[in-house]
């Protein structure tokens, strides 16, 4: 009797259909290919968590050591840093909101705003195996009945926040000379290929963590199975794509305003994160924060761990040791990251706990 309440309450929804399904699944005549197939999706996930607890073991391998170089840390430019990069957010919020707006999706500033914080939250915080975006994707349909159009545009804005990371990434490293004194004068300014040579490692990082994102993607069979599925339905809804694509290129002047809103957010970021290495007294000329710090994120959106738990934090060590910090300082930057992502996305939990990120009838 208890076993048929299952069955009862989805023939009275209308969902036996689906119950019937997964019955088959169960015990119809595959039930060895289902069973594997879930068994490789949990291994799969272990693995990711093993990684990100591997990662975060090195990481705080001297805890001791880790405390007393966080009493260098000044509040006030921890503080900063975090204000900074929540304005950021607030930034990276509008973006979209314009990307919206754009669609002809007259969505409130205020729901986009605690939508924005939702994802990030689910981002930083959440050990799931979907991101932020999918989550604002999902949400962002309940407030529009341009729903496919709405998705997309979180496609559209994540999209644009990699390119700007990477653009700035390279930019940054091969064009911004390090700070020199008065009586060295300018600095000698030498050719694209002659830069491009000389700095071939950190366009090696970057090209390496861009390419690793589709290959991951694809040899795993979980996210492989989830894109082969997507890209079936978006190719089943490829009319509604072409018109919303469409419609940003009929509007090109928003295209290109959304890089310098987009390098301003991550700039703020950057500078908050800065200012913390200042107090530390770390010896790395600041425009190496504006290529460490983009290529550790977009070495963080790779989906090798959930969101990104201590891949990112190795990745910010090693590289600020290979510009000349200390271990102990490039951890103690790594770490401040990680606090401020988690602090930053309180108010996106608050949005998770209280629900008021659906919309009012």
């Amino acid at each position: 009797m208890i076993l048929s309440l299952p069955r009862r309450i989805l023939i009275e929804n209308g969902l036996f259909t689906h119950y019937a399904k997964e019955k088959q699944a169960f015990f119809g005549e595959q039930p060895l290919a289902y069973n594997e197939e879930r068994k490789k999706k949990h291994l799969w996930t272990i693995l990711r968590i093993l990684v990100g607890v591997g990662a975060l073991v090195w990481i705080f391998r001297d805890p001791k050591q880790l405390i007393d170089d966080f009493g260098q840390i000044e509040p006030p430019s921890f503080l900063l840093a975090l204000f900074l990069f929540i304005c950021g957010n607030f930034v990276i919020a509008l973006r979209w909101l314009i990307l919206l707006r754009t669609q002809e999706i007259r969505i409130q500033w205020w729901a986009c705003i605690k939508i924005h914080f939702l994802g990030l939250y689910y981002n930083n915080v959440g050990l799931g195996s979907m991101g932020g975006d999918l989550f604002k994707a999902w949400y962002v349909t309940h407030h529009t009945e341009k729903r496919l159009e709405a998705a997309f545009s979180v496609i559209v804005d994540r999209v644009i926040g990699l390119f700007c990371l990477v653009c700035m990434a390279g930019l940054f490293y091969l064009f911004f000379p390090v700070a020199a004194s008065v009586n060295q004068g300018e600095p000698e300014l030498s050719g694209l290929l002659s830069k491009i040579a000389e700095h071939r490692d950190i366009i090696i990082y970057i090209g390496t963590a861009v390419a690793l994102c589709p290959i991951i993607l694809m040899i795993t069979p979980f996210t492989r199975g989830k894109v082969i599925s997507g890209a079936k339905s978006i190719l089943s809804k490829r009319h509604n794509i072409f018109s919303a694509i469409k419609l940003y290129l009929k509007k090109p002047v928003i295209l290109f305003l959304m890089i310098p809103l987009t390098i301003c957010a991550q700039s703020l970021a950057i500078l908050g994160l800065w200012c913390i290495g200042k107090s530390v007294g770390v010896p790395v000329a600041a425009k190496y924060y504006f290529v460490i710090f983009p290529v550790s994120w977009i070495v963080g959106a790779i989906p090798i761990v959930p969101g990104g738990w201590g891949v990112l934090e190795v990745t910010v060590s090693a590289l600020f040791k290979s510009s000349g910090a200390t271990v102990g300082q490039g951890e103690i930057l790594a770490v401040c990251q990680r606090l401020i992502l988690l602090l930053a996305s309180l108010p996106g939990l608050v949005v998770h706990l209280t629900g008021i990120h659906r919309p009012s009838d």
